[in-house]
């Protein structure tokens, strides 16, 4: 995959691998929280969320937990609740160039929070491991009016 908008960061393959999955994860929370939902509607709706992540560009994988313990608890009279942040467990692996970085997001009791964070990342020879093309034009930007390699 080329990616024309390369020209615009001015940052390394790790720091643009964690920037795609962190936008990956407020994506979801902001699009998918206050969704109705219950038990029996969960899997499908983790599978739409995973989906929708996979869609974007640089996604290596996308998992999605929504707790069903925590959704069969308060239904309102109607049979069903509004999905919250801390009934879902995110995890997103995004590829950029010659680095992978895997983030997160759990809620995390001691924090009482939908904490989003990075995992991991790995830098260098990623080993491939998705059907996605390699990025075609990896490696020259510009950043303040000189190409910078980012190999």
């Amino acid at each position: 995959m080329v990616d024309r908008a390369r020209k615009y960061f001015g940052c390394t393959d790790a720091e643009r691998a964690v920037f795609e999955g962190a936008i990956k994860l407020a994506m979801v929370y902001h699009q998918f929280l206050g969704v109705p939902l219950s038990r029996s509607t969960a899997p499908s709706l983790e599978k739409a969320i995973e989906e929708a992540v996979r869609l974007q560009p640089w996604v290596e994988s996308a998992r999605v937990h929504i707790d069903r313990g925590r959704v069969g608890k308060g239904k309102d009279r109607y049979g069903y609740r509004s999905l919250e942040g801390r009934m879902l467990s995110l995890k997103v692996v995004t590829r950029y160039g010659s680095a992978r970085a895997e983030c997160a997001m759990e809620f995390v009791r001691q924090l009482d929070y939908p904490l989003m964070f990075v995992r991991k990342v790995e830098r260098g020879k990623v080993k491939k491991v998705y059907s996605r093309k390699p990025i075609s034009d990896a490696g020259k930007s510009v950043h303040r009016g000189k190409a910078r390699d980012h190999r």
